[in-house]
């Protein structure tokens, strides 16, 4: 018999309720060319923080610079909406990146995130104190990335996520591969993965289509854009 805290369990409450959707979602994405076996439905509903890296992961990787060396980065609108979702459902969305940017700052204010760590030199570090800040289990935590500097933060997760595209030698470690790429969706997967298995999913769209969101939170921010 499984047993657990009360705390531990509090995001499966909903597990019955939410148990189409997790199958129809498992099932979509199980028609993947890069489809393993999901880890379980209990793995996902454990989540409370979940933490991204941006290059390669929050965007495709593209780094442009103008005539001045200013960078510019693109991010996903659809990736956007699910962060939104995620900390409307009481998820903790952390950013952890290598690189300073003032344009990835901005975004992640947009989406009003709680820990948005840049320029940070050992994402392993930082999850750990995350994780003690929150006082978190490892299998409390997720961390979605695309290469190599993304494996140490691995470490203090429970679940590790890499994009599809990501490098080889970090998909042959990944607990699970999304099916979209980094910057095309991969976040919004990920989200809607823990969401459902949470038993979230049905209600958020519920509450959509009531339009409760656009009354509370504005457009732009409902939409992540």
């Amino acid at each position: 018999m499984e047993t657990g805290t009360g705390e531990a369990n509090s995001g499966e409450a909903n597990t019955d309720e939410g148990g189409a959707a997790w199958r129809e979602l498992a099932a979509r994405l199980a028609g993947s060319e890069r489809a393993r076996a999901l880890p379980p439905r209990e793995a996902w509903a454990k989540i409370k923080l979940l933490g991204f890296d941006v290059d390669g992961t929050l965007t495709d990787g593209s780094l442009t610079f103008d005539g001045e060396g200013r960078l510019y980065q693109t991010f996903n609108v659809r990736d956007g909406f699910g962060q939104v979702a995620a900390r409307r459902a009481g998820l903790l969305v952390a950013w952890i990146s290598g690189r300073p940017s003032l344009v990835a700052q901005k975004r992640f204010e947009e989406l009003g995130g709680q820990h948005c760590l840049l320029a940070c030199r050992d994402k392993s570090a930082a999850l750990r104190e995350l994780r003690r800040e929150h006082n978190l289990a490892r299998e409390e935590c997720c961390f979605v990335g695309d290469d190599l500097p993304d494996l140490p933060a691995w470490a203090e997760c429970g679940l590790r996520v890499a994009v599809a595209d990501a490098e080889p030698l970090l998909i042959a470690r990944a607990d699970y591969v999304t099916r979209a790429c980094g910057g095309r969706g991969a976040a919004r997967e990920v989200i809607e993965l823990i969401l459902a298995a949470q038993g979230h999913w049905d209600s958020l769209l519920e509450s959509f289509t009531r339009d409760e969101w656009t009354r509370r939170e504005g457009s732009q921010r409902l939409h992540g854009g």
